[in-house]
C-alpha cells in the first residue's frame, strides 16, 4: 500500500492526484484531514511528524511512503527522526523522501543540512529508500520575479539548475508506483539547463513583456533588505543562503534523472512560464 504525506500542500496534492489517475489505492496522511481532497481510491488519516501511538496507527498497512519534508523550522530534523521511528514501528519498508540537491551537513544553503541528516537517519534505520534531491523550484523564481519585478540576493554570477515543481511531483508519483525499480537510489532532480539569476530575469523579461531586474546584493544588503519581513534569525539565514549557495556553485550542474524516470526531458523555465500563463487564461 502507498502512503502519501503532505497531501494538502502543492507537491503532495499533485502526487496524490497522479496516483489516483492510475486507479491505485493509497493512504493520504495530513495534519489537517479536513483540508485534504477526497478521492474514492484513498483513505485519509490524521498524522503529524511525531512518534506517538496515534501516528504509528496511522502508518500501519503502508509499505511505500512518500515523506514530504516537514515545514521549515529549527526542530525539523527532530520531527523527521521521530516520524521515521514511528514509521519503522508501523512496518513501513520503503521511504521516498523529498530531499534537496547537494544535501550535505556542510552545505551553504542552511536548510540543506536538515536533509542530509534526515537521509542519514533513513539509512541508519534500515529502510529501503529513494531520495529525491530536487533543486530550487523554477516556479518559485518565476513567482517572486513577476510579483516584485525583480530578484534580489547575493547570487553573483553563479548558476542554478532549478526544476519545475510539476516534474518533482511527477517523479515522486512514478517512484511510488514502481518503487522496486528505484530502491536505494538517490536521484538529482534539476531542470534541463543551468542559468544565472541575470539570465533568468532576462528570459522572463523577454517572455512576459515586463521589465524584470536582478539586484546582486552583498550579504549585508541581503540581510538588511529582508528585515521588512519580521522573522527569526534562522529564517533570514535560510533566505540569504539560498543565493549564496548559488554564488559558490552548489546549485549548478544538470542531471538527466527527471528524464530517466519520466521518459521525457525536464521542463525548462520557459515551459513552466508558458504553462502557468495558460492555466491563468483558463481560469
Amino acid at each position: 500500500m502507498i502512503g502519501i504525506t503532505g497531501v494538502t500542500g502543492k507537491l503532495g496534492s499533485y502526487v496524490a492526484d497522479l496516483v489516483d489517475q492510475q486507479g491505485i489505492a493509497s493512504i493520504h496522511l495530513a495534519r489537517s484531514p479536513e483540508r485534504a481532497k477526497v478521492y474514492a481510491s484513498a483513505e485519509i488519516r490524521k498524522m503529524v511528524y511525531a512518534n506517538t501511538p496515534e501516528v504509528v496507527e496511522a502508518l500501519k498497512g503502508i509499505d511505500t511512503l512518500l515523506m514530504v519534508s516537514a515545514r521549515e523550522n529549527p526542530e525539523r530534523v527532530k520531527e523527521h527522526k521521530e516520524f521515521l521511528d514511528a514509521a519503522k514501528i508501523a512496518g513501513v519498508e520503503h521511504i521516498v523522501y523529498t530531499s534537496f540537491y547537494g544535501a550535505d551537513e556542510k552545505a551553504t544553503f542552511t536548510l540543506s543540512r536538515d536533509h542530509a541528516q534526515t537521509e542519514d537517519y533513513i539509512k541508519e534505520l534500515g529502510f529501503t529508500y529513494t531520495f529525491l534531491r530536487d533543486n530550487f523550484y523554477l516556479d518559485f523564481l518565476i513567482e517572486i520575479a513577476l510579483e516584485n519585478g525583480e530578484i534580489r540576493g547575493p547570487a553573483g554570477s553563479g548558476k542554478v539548475s532549478a526544476v519545475a515543481r510539476k516534474d518533482t511531483s511527477s517523479v515522486a508519483a512514478e517512484i511510488l508506483l514502481h518503487a522496486k525499480k528505484w530502491e536505494n537510489q538517490t536521484l538529482n532532480l534539476t531542470g534541463p539547463e543551468e542559468l544565472s539569476i541575470e539570465e533568468i530575469v532576462a528570459l522572463l523579461s523577454k517572455e512576459s513583456g515586463k521589465t524584470i531586474t536582478y539586484v546582486d546584493e552583498s550579504v549585508e544588503e541581503a540581510y538588511e533588505s529582508r528585515k521588512k519581513w519580521p522573522a527569526q534569525t534562522w529564517e533570514y539565514d535560510a533566505w540569504v543562503s539560498t543565493y549564496t549557495a548559488i554564488k559558490v556553485g552548489e546549485q549548478a550542474g544538470v542531471s538527466t534523472d527527471v528524464e530517466k524516470v519520466l521518459g521525457r526531458p525536464a521542463m525548462s523555465l520557459i515551459d513552466v512560464l508558458k504553462e502557468s500563463q495558460l492555466l491563468e487564461e483558463d481560469l
